[in-house]
């Protein structure tokens, strides 16, 4: 592969994965140097990371190269960056990962300005973001490029870690669990590295493509967390910031579903040599069903937020069973929606626990009266995990469920019963909320606060009515991908 690109040969030049990943470490240092400045750092890495997302989106990796007079340099856009035999590049199906990872970290970013999520939120979640595009520009290496991925998902999710307790006195037994399933996964993806290595040699060996097929799937489902491997799901979004929650675990399922597309890409045999679809059914259906039953019972909101986001993500495991592009498109619009609802629950909930300190019922009860806007957007965001009416989930969660119905309509039974219990947990949630208020110190919510709600009310209910206004951006990314 070349790396450069032949216009910037007679040039100094810098690669634009040098520029991502050195760009994002330089801010990272800035950032913690001056972290005790807080609102300005999280100001000017929102603006920065809000930029990158707009620039890498419109990105064209044809175009001439970029001359930066001021350092008498070339940034080449299909340049390569090789250290240690690793290769990076911004190729085509690398952009939509990179533009969508830096657009939730600018708003993540927008949303700290207001509630604060500790010091180190901002250098550490760079570094986090940078690590993540670096899994995204990674094309080869001594490992192939997705069979390694877990092992670098294993120190991401350590750095999680960290940013996940905020500072807190907390139990760190939920985050911790999140680094179960990359640790278990890595060596089967090393395992199956060293197999897929022979079976280069002898690409019509069925017993080699069966090994590897069976060791990849196997991994695939491990990374996917679903029931029993769960608990980490529900327990972070119990004690980690709300916002710090949504942005770390959108991160981490983007990052899954780029791979899991790039290992069925570079091994298509593997649907016809192993069952995927019936193991993804499984544990989708086994997930999205102990989601819902769970939520039915929660009164924790943010566990109940948890449970809802792991009964969406079980319907989204079954959708990724099944072949097709098609079929991906739907997945990419589930989690697009995904993302939304999250991000609206997040923008309430974590209003409500600045507001209230705790989540103790008694300071709960009532809090609707005083932060109206806020608590509707937990309500609205997590009810449109579950696919309710009127949320940004309803479209993407019933075409789901009816590809799942073409298949099979018993399973996609099971999952609206599930959906039910997520909505019972939330009508009761929303009984405590808007019920007779007890603390009566509690504050009217913040207009600042109240108008971030208002406004993700207002694109969760647009998408609800008009949710073809994703079908642009979700197409552009599925033409990317394809590349």
């Amino acid at each position: 592969m070349n790396c450069f690109d032949p216009a910037t040969l007679n040039s100094p030049n810098i690669s634009l994965p040098l520029l991502i990943l050195g760009g994002l470490f330089l801010l990272a240092l800035i950032t913690y140097i001056f972290r005790s400045w807080e609102w300005l750092t999280t100001s000017v890495a929102a603006v920065i990371t809000g930029w990158l997302a707009l620039w890498l989106w419109n990105l064209d990796l044809s175009a001439a190269p970029i001359q930066l007079s001021l350092l008498n340099r070339v940034i080449a856009p299909t340049g390569c960056l090789e250290r240690l035999g690793f290769m990076l590049q911004v190729h085509p199906a690398a952009i939509p990962v990179l533009a969508t990872s830096m657009a939730l970290a600018c708003i993540a970013f927008v949303l700290t300005i207001r509630i604060s999520q500790g010091h180190s939120f901002v250098p550490f979640t760079l570094i986090l973001l940078a690590g993540y595009a670096l899994l995204a520009m990674l094309v080869s290496g001594p490992v192939a490029a997705p069979l390694i991925t877990p092992l670098l998902l294993v120190g991401l999710s350590s750095i999680g870690i960290y940013i996940l307790q905020a500072g807190r006195a907390t139990r760190s037994d939920g985050p911790l669990r999140s680094l179960i399933p990359a640790v278990l996964t890595f060596p089967l993806f090393l395992i199956a590295s060293w197999y897929a290595d022979r079976l280069a040699l002898s690409p019509r060996d069925p017993e080699l493509m069966n090994i590897v097929s069976l060791l990849l799937t196997v991994g695939i489902i491990v990374l996917l967390a679903p029931v029993p491997l769960h608990s980490a799901m529900a327990d972070v979004a119990e004690t980690a910031p709300p916002i710090v929650t949504m942005l770390l675990t959108l991160l981490y399922q983007l990052a899954l579903l780029h791979l899991i597309y790039r290992v069925l890409t570079a091994y298509p045999f593997i649907p016809r040599t192993i069952p995927l679809e019936f193991g993804l059914t499984i544990a989708g259906v086994l997930t999205a069903a102990w989601g819902g039953i769970a939520a039915a019972g929660a009164e924790h909101p943010g566990r109940l937020w948890g449970y809802a986001a792991l009964h969406d993500w079980g319907l989204l495991i079954m959708l990724l069973g099944i072949p097709g592009n098609t079929n991906w498109q739907i997945v990419l619009f589930l989690f697009a929606l995904r993302a939304i609802s999250m991000l609206t629950a997040a923008i309430g909930l974590s209003a409500i626990e600045h507001a209230s300190r705790t989540f103790d019922s008694e300071w709960l009860q009532g809090i609707g009266k005083r932060m109206p806007w806020n608590s509707a957007a937990f309500l609205i965001g997590g009810l449109g995990l579950a696919g309710f009416p009127l949320s940004a989930g309803f479209t993407g969660h019933w075409v789901g469920l009816m590809t799942v119905a073409s298949n099979d309509w018993r399973i996609a039974a099971v999952v609206m019963v599930a959906s039910a219990g997520v909505v019972i947990g939330f009508i009761r949630m929303a009984r405590t909320l808007y019920g007779p208020l007890i603390q009566t110190r509690l504050l009217n919510e913040n207009p600042v606060g109240a108008l971030l709600a208002f406004v993700g009310i207002l694109i969760s209910a647009s998408l609800a009515l008009s949710p073809q206004l994703l079908t642009g951006p979700i197409e552009s990314a599925l033409l990317a991908l394809s590349r």
